[in-house]
């Protein structure tokens, strides 16, 4: 495996300090044990049938395509509903094959590229994500085998004052192997952007495959929307860790929504760093099947006279399992912080399982903070009305859960990426075939 660190570098003509930073990464991707359950963050979530040892790095073979036509069908699909986004991006196993940006936004200076071309192009900008850690190679092994793998990757950059009024979107294309998705955001003060990132799986997605993503944010009095929608298919093993940093008066909006993968482990941070903050993280979870989803969020309160709001919706099916752990963090100098988190879990057949794991850590003595947790299944009287006029006892379902969602879909402020929520929510209930 360090031979395919070394070829990675080679090709890319990467620069010493890079090339030194993945060598480090790789040792401590070595050194660290696959997590265990006896491991406080796996204590719900089982990897023992996962074999490191059978994925090598994805081939870095796929061509550039001169448009979105000539790009596989599911990735056409994706980019194909929304006919007004100011650029994409996207990467199809290891190779960044299309790169678009809006005349309008490269002419106020947007820059979006991929992250081993922004190394090359723009080493002032990126340079820096790398060196201070943000999101450390020793974090836990998978954020170190990212480090040490990640090819092609995003890049985003909004100089200050500018609002990216269309949507930017990134989409991460795998086809088998093990992929590194990994992606910097930086948004200058008074900047605006709402970027939609999509990892999907072609070719069916029931190959074994692994993946281990990073996104790092990075907000100076700026409003950043982030979505990111997950439809890995049932043979992907995904670890993603998903970070922001909220500085002075930033406002940032978090939309994660997972419905593929066999097993996902997903880390959600937000980092209130200085006073003025308002982030929204929300979170919507529909699987059924086999499928096992865990999620643990921060709301980390660093700064006070800040407000940070959760709600995450999960909807589970089947034999699925879904697991959710939460922690609003009011450090002892961040007074007057104002924290909110909702957890809902709705189970939808009698083997279905949520777990859900709300936790407060609260320094300050002049905040609010509220927390809560539900788990239920669907409400037979409910159906029992709904059936009573007419309607069959599955459509009666997809309205409950239409409506259970709603919660969350209705807080989404781009009318096209609800438009595109709600689809996929659609999608799923056939995928999921819903009784």
């Amino acid at each position: 495996m360090v031979s395919a660190i070394d070829d990675i570098s080679r090709r890319h003509a990467e620069p010493t300090w890079l090339r030194d930073r993945r060598q480090q990464a790789h040792a401590e991707f070595l050194r660290r044990p696959l997590p265990s359950r006896s491991d406080e963050d796996y204590r719900r979530t089982d990897l023992r049938r996962l074999d490191l040892s059978a994925f090598q790095p994805a081939a870095n073979g796929a061509a550039p395509a001169a448009a979105a036509r000539a790009l596989p069908a599911p990735i056409r699909a994706v980019l194909g509903r929304s006919k007004k986004d100011g650029g994409a991006l996207v990467q199809q196993d290891a190779s960044t094959v299309l790169t678009t940006v809006h005349e309008e936004l490269a002419s106020k200076g947007v820059i979006l590229c991929s992250l081993a071309e922004a190394v090359q192009k723009h080493p002032e900008l990126v340079r820096p994500y790398f060196e201070h850690d943000r999101v450390g190679v020793d974090e836990d092994k998978w954020t170190a085998m990212n480090s040490a793998y990640w090819q092609g990757g995003a890049f985003v950059y909004l100089p200050s004052g500018v609002e990216a009024t269309m949507p930017l979107r990134a989409v991460f294309a795998a086809s088998g192997g093990a992929t590194f998705s990994k992606t910097i955001i930086v948004a200058d003060e008074w900047s605006q952007l709402t970027y939609v990132d999509d990892a999907l799986s072609l070719n069916g997605g029931a190959a074994a495959a692994l993946h281990a993503g990073v996104v790092d944010v990075a907000k100076e009095g700026s409003a950043v929307r982030y979505c990111r929608v997950q439809r890995y298919g049932l043979g992907t093993w995904n670890f993603e860790r998903l970070r922001f940093f909220a500085h002075r008066d930033a406002a940032v909006n978090v939309l994660q929504v997972a419905f593929g993968s066999r097993l996902t482990k997903s880390y959600i941070h937000a980092n209130i760093v200085e006073p003025g903050v308002s982030a929204e993280l929300l979170g919507l979870v529909f699987v059924g099947g086999d499928q096992h989803v865990d999620h643990s969020t921060l709301q980390n309160h660093l700064a006070g006279q800040s407000m940070s709001d959760l709600l995450f919706k999960c909807a589970v099916l089947d034999n699925a399992r879904s697991v959710y752990g939460g922690l609003i963090a009011i450090a002892k100098d961040a007074q007057r912080s104002d924290a909110y988190q909702n957890n809902r879990n709705l189970l939808l057949s009698p083997t279905a399982r949520a777990d859900s794991i709300p936790m407060l850590e609260i320094e300050a003595n002049d905040v609010r903070c509220t927390h809560g947790s539900t788990t239920s299944s669907v409400d037979e009287e409910e159906l029992f009305y709904l059936q009573s006029r007419g309607i069959p006892r599955r459509e009666a379902e997809r309205l409950i859960l239409d409506g259970f969602f709603s919660q969350v879909t209705d807080r989404i402020p781009l009318a096209g990426v609800k438009d595109r929520v709600v689809e996929e929510i659609a999608s799923q209930i056939g995928r999921l075939k819903l009784d």
